[in-house]
């Protein structure tokens, strides 16, 4: 038995090194084997260009190469579109010495340049069903590393560049208690998204196009691309801070707004929105910025926030908030972080440099306002017909506005007193003196309840009751006029 396993071991190295015959008086090759007995010479091949539709490659090269996968020859094949939409190209039948090739796409980037990603496929017995993508070519440098430094062969340089750049790159979530665990590969060959809970995104195979920066440019792209294939080649691992640099580069793009239906919608805009790159994925930017969106409160209707540490990002120090009412992650916006963030349940008013911005219920978006008497009934309370809201006082930037109600109960906000000057003891030195204490530091809330500010010469103190008509700020008596 011994003696049969080694004579067929004997005759494949034979094949594999010779596997000649001179049928026409000349060598022509007939079939080569690798180490398992598999034919994988001479072959006919056939595959896809499986890059985003819009990247429309000019053609492929097929190079062969010599045993530490430096080239020996090249050719270049013909790129057509299929029924599919699909770019496919082929080869027709050719002899490899050592059964793997160098597959390099080849794109337009501008009118004297072109963006190459080069690729390592290993023949087999069939290659009509080559797939070329992006995260290959992201690995095809780690493969050259591990063959040409460590002194792997070929299929073993390959079964560790995967498990690497799987570990690099991939994404896991758990959705929840009631759900599996969702894995995001990063060599999945969907280039589409799949939405699922709370409007995040499963990023699926267009996942290293966000790594590569594809929403901001061709240039970028292709730039980011290489320092990604040339990092991960030395050692086998993502760089850190070009991560955090990828995370701040899609994050930039994403906006907060009111839709036609007048939902709140948190998207990504950019050249990538055609093929629907727009939700926000949790996964992703756990990742990259290595932070948690894992909910920690106990009780609904509370808010989420943490601030963003991570040394490398941009955005160090911003904020992300979990707004209950959307169900949903997002960055605070920089009017947010100016003038207090804008929540679902939330309806206010705030001014940020004599601009005055509303939050509207059900919004969560910050909208500029102009209408006076929604900005005084916001800020000061509504003048309608109470007699307790006969008096109030607001201002409006720096005029003065007062509530008055007629004998029939009908209230407005008059100007009337907008020059006036009141002492203590005036009828309405109390309301005016609340009224450029909210200005300055807000309504008195249950937060500033006790609280003593200084306005000019005189101090006053947030006297908080639940019954919102008996909060205000308060003159504290032992300040002289």
């Amino acid at each position: 038995m011994k003696m049969k396993k080694a004579a067929f071991a004997l005759l494949l190295a034979l094949l594999g090194l010779m596997a000649c015959s001179s049928i026409d008086g000349t060598d022509d090759v007939l079939a080569r084997y690798d180490k398992d007995g598999y034919r994988y010479s001479p072959t006919y091949m056939r595959g896809t260009v499986h890059y985003l539709k819009n990247m429309k490659p000019e053609y492929v090269k097929v190079m062969r190469l010599d045993e530490k996968l430096y080239p020996v020859d090249s050719i270049e094949a013909p790129v057509e579109k299929n029924y599919d939409g699909e770019y496919t190209f082929k080869v027709d039948d050719r002899d490899y010495e050592f059964p793997f090739v160098k597959i390099v796409p080849v794109f337009p980037l501008d009118k004297n340049e072109k963006m190459e990603f080069a690729q390592y496929v290993r023949l087999r017995e069939s290659n009509i069903e080559i797939r070329l993508n992006l995260p290959e070519a992201v690995m095809s440098g780690r493969i050259e590393t591990l063959v040409r430094e460590k002194g792997l062969e070929f299929d073993s340089a390959m079964t560790q560049a995967i498990k690497e750049m799987q570990f690099a790159y991939n994404l896991v979530s758990n959705v929840g208690t009631n759900y599996s665990t969702v894995w995001n590969d990063v060599f999945d060959k969907r280039l589409d998204v799949y939405e699922y809970m709370r409007s995040e995104a499963n990023l699926n195979g267009l996942l290293m196009y966000i790594y590569c920066r594809h929403e901001v440019s061709d240039s970028v792209f292709y730039s980011t691309f290489k320092e990604y294939r040339e990092g991960f080649a030395k050692n086998g691992v993502a760089d850190s801070a070009l991560m955090a640099k990828s995370a701040d580069a899609w994050l930039s793009t994403f906006v907060v707004y009111d839709d036609d239906n007048g939902k709140t919608q948190y998207r990504s805009f950019s050249r990538d929105s055609v093929v629907n790159v727009g939700a926000f994925d949790e996964n992703f930017f756990k990742h990259t910025y290595g932070v948690s969106f894992k909910l920690t409160r106990t009780r609904s209707y509370e808010n989420e926030f943490f601030e963003l540490d991570n040394k490398y990002s941009s955005l160090k120090g911003r904020t992300f908030i979990y707004d209950e009412g959307l169900n949903y992650w997002r960055l605070q916006t920089l009017l947010d972080d100016s003038i207090g963030v804008c929540l679902y349940s939330k309806d206010s008013i705030a001014v940020s440099n004599g601009i005055y911005y509303r939050c509207r219920y059900g919004s969560a978006v910050w909208n500029v306002e102009s209408n006076r008497d929604t900005i005084l009934n916001k800020m000061y309370g509504y003048c309608k017909g109470h007699s307790i809201s006969s008096g109030e006082s607001g201002y409006l930037s720096d005029s003065l506005f007062v509530c008055e109600c007629d004998s029939s109960n009908i209230c407005d906000w008059t100007d009337k007193y907008i020059d006036s000057m009141f002492k203590k003891g005036d009828k309405l030195y109390a309301s005016a003196l609340n009224a450029k204490a909210v200005k300055l530091f807000g309504r008195c809330s249950k937060e500033l309840n006790g609280e003593v500010r200084q306005i000019d010469s005189v101090s006053v103190s947030c006297s908080f009751y639940y019954d919102a008509y008996r909060s205000s700020w308060k003159l504290v008596e032992s300040d002289e006029e």
